[in-house]
């Protein structure tokens, strides 16, 4: 790569990775690791280290001409608070910066999730100041945006007249699967000839996992197979026997015993807007831990998965009856469905045709 073309990465990353956006950032930082870019991790829990990391940004985001700079919205955030943001002086000047940066330099904007549409169907807080910034942040001239979803892309390019030019769609992608320590495999439920149902991903609201339990509670010749995070809540509850949750783990561990599962389960409320938008990463989780899935009609993956028989769209008020009925042999067929397509979701298979420049 030459210094005319060289790469600069803005990122924000912790020291362990669950699901969901942190995960994406990991595989968007493995492959700039490949690709030689200059790669900036503006989070730290020393505030020292994260000062020092958000000067050598600033450097970037102000004084660079002619380089490639590639920046996820999330990391965007943690440069440049929100309650900075609200700061009048402040804003004006962070997005004279930004548009500043379009003209001088390719600048490539990763967008993962619509943060204020986001909060409005998932029941969390909803600030006006996201759909303020949001409509700055995605009319920037000559930016390149990156969405994770076709239905996102589309949704924000007709609303903030992005032309096709200035965007692409990357979905998120999964990690190859790899064995675990043997403690995971002394689990009894892992032995247990019933079809095992897994969710694996966050636990707060808006992802009707009481109704989910509802479900399980009523069909026990089936088990549910929980785990991800903010999950603490289920430990107060008197779960059956055949309602499981595991804990929160690390990526790789989770993926490990998602794969000791049958059936990958998405029930995501389908008469919400912002569900259809999204590509979910559990979706390209199950798939390269060779499970089918079972999920409610999301326009996204509707589109994605046109004619593939490794996922079942049913509607939410019909599962019940689906999971009851559901038997082994189905199942297998829907895993010989996935073994066709499962590498091609893994982020490897994704980001490896990118260069970013």
């Amino acid at each position: 790569m030459s210094q005319l073309q060289r790469t600069y990465y803005i990122y924000h990353l912790t020291n362990s990775v669950h699901e969901g956006g942190m995960a994406r950032n990991n595989a968007f930082y493995q492959r700039f690791l490949d690709l030689n870019a200059v790669s900036l991790n503006v989070y730290s829990k020393s505030i020292i280290k994260r000062l020092w990391m958000s000067i050598k940004a600033l450097w970037v985001l102000i004084f660079l001409k002619n380089k490639n700079i590639f920046i996820h919205q999330g990391s965007l955030f943690v440069l440049f608070p929100v309650f900075l943001m609200r700061i009048s002086f402040f804003k004006k000047w962070i997005f004279y910066l930004l548009n500043r940066l379009a003209r001088r330099n390719k600048f490539m904007l990763e967008v993962n999730d619509l943060p204020y549409e986001q909060s409005i169907d998932l029941e969390l807080h909803i600030d006006d100041i996201y759909k303020l910034l949001q409509d700055r942040l995605y009319t920037i001239k000559g930016c390149y945006y990156i969405f994770a979803s076709n239905e996102m892309a589309s949704y924000a390019a007709l609303k903030y007249s992005i032309q096709d030019k200035y965007f692409k769609v990357i979905i998120n992608g999964a990690p190859e699967l790899f064995d675990c320590p043997a403690i995971f495999n002394d689990e009894k439920w892992i032995t247990s000839t019933d079809i095992k149902f897994v969710y694996a991903g966050s636990l707060n609201k808006g992802r009707q996992i009481e109704d989910l339990l509802t479900i399980f509670r009523e069909n026990k010749n089936n088990l549910l197979i929980i785990l991800g995070n903010n999950g603490e809540w289920l430990k107060t509850l008197d779960l059956p026997a055949n309602i499981i949750y595991l804990g929160n783990f690390e990526e790789r561990e989770a993926h490990y015993l998602v794969s000791k599962c049958d059936v990958g389960i998405i029930p995501y409320n389908e008469e919400r807007f912002y569900y259809n938008l999204c590509f979910p990463t559990k979706v390209s989780f199950y798939l390269t831990a060779g499970l089918p899935i079972l999920t409610t009609p999301l326009k996204e993956l509707q589109q994605v998965f046109k004619d593939k028989k490794a996922l079942l769209f049913v509607s939410f008020t019909n599962w019940s009856t689906t999971i009851k009925n559901l038997n082994t042999s189905e199942i297998l067929i829907m895993k010989e469905s996935v073994k066709n397509i499962k590498d091609s979701y893994s982020w490897k298979a994704i980001l490896n045709e990118n260069k970013f420049d």
